[in-house]
């Protein structure tokens, strides 16, 4: 690899970075998604899409616990989505899916399982009902 491809490789653009952790997320998180829209919507037929340009809100956020500002578990994440039914047209609303993350380092007893995170648990679903002028 020649000295210039080197540079570019290190070169850090944090809002690049950040679009990379959202999607990783994500796809770490997407059967946990869908399993929360179909047990919240009772139906096999819905579908998630992600809004990156709606500046409302964050499609993906991250919280951590910590001295002081203690929360429910070592990490909160909360990814907010469109819902869509798959059998009909329109959208059914945006919801905020909030999961308490409890890494492995905290849960010993599973060392020899290779996960990033052990224990994922649905904190919270939140729906909204669409706007009107969409």
């Amino acid at each position: 690899m020649c000295e210039k491809q080197a540079e570019k490789q290190h070169e850090h653009d944090s809002k690049g970075m950040e679009q990379v952790m959202d999607h990783f997320i994500l796809d770490q998180f997407s059967d946990e998604m869908k399993q929360a829209v179909k047990d919240f919507y009772k139906k096999d037929s819905v579908m998630i899409q992600y809004n990156w340009w709606d500046k409302n809100y964050e499609v993906v956020e991250i919280e951590q616990s910590e001295k002081g500002r203690e929360l429910s578990h070592p990490y909160i994440i909360k990814c907010t989505v469109r819902t869509y039914d798959g059998n009909q047209s329109g959208q059914l609303g945006t919801d905020t899916i909030t999961f308490g993350v409890l890494p492995l380092q905290f849960n010993k007893e599973l060392d020899d399982i290779n996960l990033a995170a052990s224990k994922v648990e649905l904190v919270n679903y939140s729906h909204s009902e669409p706007s009107k002028g969409k």
